[in-house]
Order: C-alpha cells, then sequence, then structure tokens
C-alpha cells in the first residue's frame, strides 16, 4: 500500500472502529438526542401517570367572625355572635372510566413520540459514523497523495542531480536546472496544502468524536481490504422500508392518528367513579350558627359532557385530519426519496468498482513499462527524464487504484447508512 510510506513510529494507527465508538461515548451531536429520548421516556411515565384515579385532600383552620343580620333594604341590622374557631376537612377521589379514548391514545401519542426519539437518536448515530468514515476515508486519501508527492519531490532532486551533472559535461543546459527547481518548489507547495488540508481534517474528527485536542494518527490501511457486499440493486431497494427517515415518517403518521383520535374523543361525554368526604365546623347555614361539627360523604358515578364541543371540536379535528395528510404525504416522498437515494448511491458503488477494475489493469500496465524503461535505462538506452516519467506514471496509477478502493468504502457505507445498518 501506499500508504505505508508516510508511516511514522510518533504517530499511533487508530481504526474506523476505534472512532465509531469513542464518538458514541462523547459526541456531542449523540448526547443531545440522548438527552432527547430521556426527555420523551419521561412524557410516556407523565402520560401515563393520567390513568391513575385523582385524590385531593384539603384541611382548613381559621377565626370565624360575627355576623349581621338586615332587613332587604338594609334596616334594623342586629348583630349576631358567632364561635369564632372553624375547622374543615375534605377528600375526594375519582377515577375516569371512559373518555372517549383521550387517556388511551394520549399515552399512545407519548409512547410514538419516544419511539420517534429513539430513531431519531440511532439516525444521529449513523449520521456520526458517516461522517467520521468521510473524514478517515479523506485523511487516508490525503496520507497517499502525500506519499507520490514525497517520491516525486524525490525523483524531482534526482534528475536535478543527474542534470548537473550533465551540464558539468556540456551536455545540459543551466534552463534545465531552473525548470525542475521550479518543479519540486511546486511540489513542496502542493506538500504544504495537503498538511494544512490534514489538520482541518484531524480538528473535525476530534471534534466529532470527544477526542483531546487535533490528536494526528494514521489511518489502518486494513480497511481497503474490507470485504464489501456487491448485491443488487432490488435487494438494497427492499432496504427502503428500514430507512431511518422512513420509519421516523411513519411514526409522524402513526402520533397524527393518535392526535385525530384525542380530538374526536372532545366531542364524547366523560364518565368517572366519584367519592367524597367533607368534615367541618361549625354550621354556618344556621342563624344563628351552631357550634358542632357536621361530617357528610357520597360516592357514585359522574358524567360530564361539554356542549360547545359539538361546535368547537369541528374545527380541531378538520385541522388534525389535514395534519394527518400531511403526514402521510410527508411518509410517501420519504420513500420516494430513500428510494432514489439508495439507487444512486448503489449506481456510485458499481461505478467505483468498475473505475477499480480499470485502475488495477491501469497498474499493471504501469508497472511492465517501469520495469521495460529500467531494464532499457540501465543499457543506456533510455534517458533518465524517461525513467523518471515512467516512475511517475507508475505512482500515479498506484495512487488512482487506492483513491478508487477509498471512492468505494465512501459510497459503500453510505447505501449502508441509507439502508438503517451502518
Amino acid at each position: 500500500m501506499i500508504l505505508t510510506a508516510v508511516c511514522t513510529a510518533q504517530q499511533p494507527v487508530i481504526t474506523l472502529q476505534q472512532l465509531w465508538q469513542e464518538a458514541e461515548q462523547n459526541s456531542r451531536l449523540i448526547k443531545v438526542k440522548q438527552t432527547a429520548l430521556l426527555s420523551a421516556e419521561q412524557g410516556v411515565t407523565a402520560s401515563r401517570s393520567s390513568m391513575l384515579p385523582d385524590v385531593e385532600v384539603s384541611a382548613n383552620v381559621g377565626y370565624l367572625g360575627d355576623g349581621l343580620l338586615t332587613d332587604r333594604n338594609f334596616k334594623n341590622s342586629l348583630h349576631i355572635d358567632n364561635p369564632h374557631f372553624m375547622n374543615g376537612f375534605s377528600a375526594s377521589a375519582s377515577q375516569l372510566v371512559y373518555g372517549g379514548g383521550v387517556v388511551k391514545n394520549a399515552v399512545k401519542a407519548a409512547e410514538t413520540g419516544r419511539d420517534i426519539a429513539a430513531l431519531d437518536l440511532e439516525n444521529e448515530r449513523q449520521s456520526v459514523r458517516l461522517m467520521i468514515a468521510s473524514y478517515y476515508l479523506d485523511i487516508c486519501r490525503m496520507h497517499n497523495q502525500m506519499a507520490v508527492l514525497d517520491d516525486n519531490l524525490n525523483l524531482c532532486n534526482v534528475l536535478i542531480a543527474n542534470i548537473k551533472e550533465m551540464e558539468k559535461q556540456g551536455t545540459a543546459l543551466a534552463n534545465d536546472i531552473l525548470r525542475y527547481e521550479l518543479q519540486c518548489e511546486n511540489i513542496i507547495l502542493s506538500k504544504r496544502r495537503v498538511n494544512d488540508a490534514l489538520s482541518t481534517l484531524y480538528r473535525r474528527i476530534a471534534t466529532a468524536t470527544g477526542r483531546e485536542g487535533a490528536n494526528n494518527f494514521l489511518p489502518d490501511t486494513s480497511l481497503y481490504s474490507m470485504p464489501v457486499e456487491m448485491l443488487a440493486d432490488s435487494v438494497w431497494q427492499n432496504q427502503t422500508a428500514a430507512n431511518i427517515a422512513v420509519q421516523m415518517a411513519q411514526g409522524g403518521v402513526t402520533l397524527k392518528e393518535h392526535e385525530l383520535k384525542i380530538a374526536k374523543s372532545g366531542m364524547l361525554p366523560k364518565v368517572a367513579l366519584v367519592a367524597e368526604d367533607n368534615f367541618s365546623g361549625p354550621i354556618t347555614i344556621e342563624v344563628p350558627v351552631i357550634d358542632k361539627n357536621f361530617n357528610y360523604w357520597f360516592a357514585g358515578v359522574g358524567v360530564n359532557y361539554n356542549i360547545s364541543s359539538l361546535y368547537k371540536s369541528k374545527r380541531d379535528i378538520r385541522k388534525s385530519e389535514i395534519e394527518l395528510e400531511v403526514s402521510k404525504e410527508r411518509h410517501r416522498l420519504a420513500v420516494e426519496q430513500s428510494g432514489d437515494e439508495i439507487f444512486a448511491a448503489y449506481t456510485d458503488l458499481m461505478t467505483s468498482q468498475a473505475e477499480i477494475e480499470t485502475q488495477a489493469k491501469n497498474v499493471e500496465l504501469a508497472r511492465r513499462n517501469y520495469n521495460v524503461i529500467l531494464s532499457r535505462y540501465h543499457n543506456g538506452l533510455a534517458a533518465v527524464t524517461d525513467m523518471l516519467d515512467a516512475a511517475n506514471t507508475k505512482l500515479d496509477t498506484e495512487l488512482s487504484l487506492v483513491n478508487s478502493k477509498i471512492n468505494l468504502l465512501h459510497n459503500y457505507f453510505r447505501l449502508n447508512y441509507l439502508s438503517g445498518k451502518l
């Protein structure tokens, strides 16, 4: 592999799986979605609590002032002495037994919201993985390019040394040396650009994985030999339902269905079992006030119906019906887009595979050409420039082959991401 030419003892080799594991633990993008999932789970717990009975207890003590009794025209007032200590205690309980499905659908809506949050978390995980894989493969590409630039620089320096010897013998011009020195300077500038690009990539990976600083590392070249499943397009298209965006859109449809049922429940009566106990004193409904405690209780069935729902709920129901249709359209759109994206990624995968086959043939031809030129050079039948051109061609074709493998892996990772399997 070309990449081994730039390996140094100071830089550790980090695999893509290691970066994925670090991102799983440290990525802020993932932590945000994890917190959102915890919030959704609490929402489910809160909605389920509405299925429990409502119980209220109240107690009070206070000072009861004296009374004043008058005629209706506020004449003939009479002061009435009241007992001044008053107390009260009440307890009530109610259990909804029928609410038109409002509680059940509220719980199901919360559960659907939790499922959507879980899908959103998984989508974020896979998005981060794809992003890191893209950076990682770009680092592979940059290291390969740096290796080729180093080899070209070495060959350029060898050529300059040979031309200088030829200049001493009077068979070359100083202008030839200047031309290749300019080429060396251009190669050095290209190396600077590659180094700057690598620094940016390392920084982005550090941010995505939560690593301490933009620590440099060497990518694992065994990634190039990773098996790639070259499945038929129909097999990948069957994975459309597994696409997380499609699953989230389907969850949106389910959520709107529950919200529509909740809106319709507003037009139905509410039936509950109720019980209440009251203990208070003194008895103030008599004049003069009776200085005694009075306790009473009752239990039964309560029915509540909001008559205004007959003309108010229709608007809410119609709004929910429209939102449900919108969510269904979004689901159909997500299915179509997922199919198109999978097809495009599959086509790119096939193109990368064809490029690898072509580049492999080019490498074979370039190596054969290099061996022929090298043999002729040793026999004095080829100039040093011919040999260096052949060496550059061989290096370029080897770089193109490795880059084609990198493109194949990138398209394969993207295809797995679109299929919800990354």
